[in-house]
């Protein structure tokens, strides 16, 4: 599988690909990834290029991504560049993850919504890889998708 994960810095996308690559290796996948995040501090794209059970090298060619998963709506044009299957979070999600959750974990809420709408994993996959705050952040993204 080839991901592309695209954000501004900040927002947890090293974070968010972390977790990632770290529950598709508890699976037992080959992941390679590679980072570009120079511009991260001034709020600029950071960018994660990730092939997971697949290639020798993280590099994911333009066009040919198997999804992209976007965490700033505003480089949309940018992330169609990848591939068709953009997986963003709505408007509502958001909101909901900046109410019921403290700040630092929201993207951990993100991260719920995401295993679960997108169903490339498992809730229970992630679950030993976050210290309990985390956890907890994860279990109601999760959960407010089921609701």
């Amino acid at each position: 599988m080839k991901l592309v994960i695209l954000g501004k810095g900040g927002q947890g996308v090293i974070f968010f690909s972390r977790m990632i690559a770290q529950a598709a290796i508890k699976r037992g996948l080959s992941v390679r990834s590679t980072e570009i995040k120079g511009m991260a501090k001034k709020g600029g794209t950071v960018e994660i290029q990730m092939k997971i059970g697949e290639g020798m090298s993280g590099l994911v060619r333009r066009g040919t991504a198997d999804m992209v998963i976007l965490l700033s709506n505003d480089i949309f044009d940018y992330a169609k560049t990848f591939g068709e299957n953009i997986f963003s979070f709505n408007e509502n999600e958001v909101k909901t993850a900046l109410s019921s959750v403290p700040m630092r974990y929201v993207n951990t809420f993100l991260l719920g919504v995401f295993v679960k709408k997108t169903g490339l994993f498992e809730c229970d996959d992630f679950m030993d890889l976050f210290d309990e705050e985390n956890k907890k952040s994860f279990i109601k993204g999760c959960k407010y998708v089921q609701s």
